[in-house]
């Protein structure tokens, strides 16, 4: 299967979201990382690639309060600390992608969220679902739709 640049990147940012949250690395030691093994991360040596990365990761980190925020209230009978900590990255990130960025529409970062949870979330079918369903009530509650 062939992999979208960009899904290329949000799947990076998953794991940096990840080693972010679970690891409780630094977001500076994650990108450090990346830099330094450059070599072996094939498509993100473009540097377009590798800069959406970096961007989505970084915004998502510094935004992570607003972030959880609207997932926090679009999925109120969730608590965000009870959900597998893959999706809660999936979550964010497309979460920032959509109210912080803004840079796709809204239905393809949706979609792609989706896409990526199907192969990484715990709960292949339960996690698409519920991630589907929490950032389409965001979109609504933000009125982007």
């Amino acid at each position: 299967m062939n992999l979208s640049k960009r899904r290329i990147a949000r799947i990076h940012c998953l794991v940096s979201l990840y080693l972010y949250d679970v690891g409780k690395m630094l977001p500076e030691e994650i990108l450090n990382e990346y830099i330094k093994n450059q070599e072996n991360l094939g498509v993100m040596k473009e540097e377009r690639v590798y800069k959406f990365y970096e961007l989505l990761f970084t915004q998502t980190v510094t935004n992570i309060n607003i972030v959880d925020t609207a997932i926090s209230e679009a999925s109120k009978k969730w608590d965000s600390n009870r959900l597998f900590a893959i999706d809660r990255a999936i979550l964010r990130m497309a979460t920032c992608e959509m109210i912080i960025l803004k840079h796709a529409s809204v239905p393809i970062v949706i979609n792609e969220a989706v896409e990526i949870a199907k192969s990484y979330s715990p709960d292949e079918t339960k996690g698409p679902r519920f991630i589907n369903g929490v950032l389409d009530t965001i979109a609504e509650m933000a009125k982007i739709k």
